[in-house]
């Protein structure tokens, strides 16, 4: 009885050895190189991103961007839109100040970013440019 019982533990300990580990989520470094307001015509940019998943968060989708560098960073809490097809991965905030903000990474890293915003009257922002990702 002793000896089935040490062996059912030793398989117990064995099994949880085996168990698939949690997939480790991944962030994105983005910066753009192009920016446009509305119709108006495209503009140089040095805009960065830093997409990362939320700290405490209690689900997947969670995660935050910190936008700007160290004087003007802001932090923007996110959701993960999950793409069916698996070719793109997007996130999208709540009103955030005055903002909705929508970034969507697609293959070989091409990125969008687009902040929809009523700081002037209602207008939109675009952002053309690149992330790649960031452990």
């Amino acid at each position: 009885m002793t000896a089935r019982l040490t062996i059912i533990r030793s398989l117990t300990g064995l099994a949880s050895l085996l168990a698939p580990l949690p997939a480790l989520a991944v962030g994105y470094e983005c910066s753009f190189t192009r920016y446009c307001v509305e119709e108006r015509s495209c503009q140089p940019s040095g805009l960065t991103l830093h997409i990362r998943p939320r700290p405490g968060a209690e689900s997947p989708d969670q995660w935050e961007m910190e936008t700007g560098g160290a004087a003007s960073a802001r932090v923007i809490p996110l959701r993960q839109i999950r793409d069916p097809l698996g070719d793109s991965h997007s996130y999208v905030s709540a009103m955030e100040y005055d903002s909705i903000h929508l970034v969507s990474i697609f293959k070989r890293g091409i990125t969008r970013y687009s902040m929809h915003n009523s700081v002037e009257g209602i207008q939109s922002q675009n952002f053309h440019g690149t992330c790649k990702v960031a452990p």
